[in-house]
């Protein structure tokens, strides 16, 4: 089992709400998203999502973080960064492209684009405090879907 805490690695890149309270966006039987609450700079939200993998991608990163700029009123969005962690051990930072775009239905940027511009009454999960409350969650999910799986 991963776990996040306040290490240097994240903190590293703790910039406007990277690891804060948030929310389960989605869930898979390898992956499970959570979106940190939006926050209105201007004309735009900006959040974060993080991806908590079951198995870790080829390069040995297990969490994506992804900080996202989204403009409700025209249903675009760009990736401004993404972070990725193998355990709460930071790997590298990509910057993402400069302009925004209409998200492929199903992405993990649409359903950041629908969850961010949603009214906040609408949330369906219960928010959890942080990345480590997130990461336990993303595990306990892996674990009971792979339970169910063997049933």
């Amino acid at each position: 089992m991963l776990a996040f805490a306040a290490t240097p690695a994240l903190a590293q890149d703790a910039t406007g709400g990277l690891d804060g309270p948030m929310r389960q966006v989605f869930a898979a039987p390898a992956v499970a998203g959570y979106m940190t609450t939006p926050t209105d700079d201007g004309p735009l939200k900006r959040t974060w999502t993080w991806l908590f993998l079951k198995d870790a991608i080829p390069s040995g990163a297990d969490t994506l973080a992804l900080e996202w700029e989204i403009d409700c009123a025209a249903g675009a969005a760009r990736t401004v960064r993404t972070v990725l962690y193998a355990g709460s051990t930071h790997m590298k930072t990509d910057g993402g492209p400069a302009e925004r775009s209409v998200p492929p239905a199903g992405s993990p940027g649409a359903i950041t684009l629908a969850s961010a511009c949603a009214p906040p009454e609408q949330a369906r999960t219960t928010p959890v405090a942080n990345a480590a409350a997130a990461r336990t969650a993303a595990n306990a999910l892996f674990a009971a879907t792979a339970a169910a799986g063997r049933r």
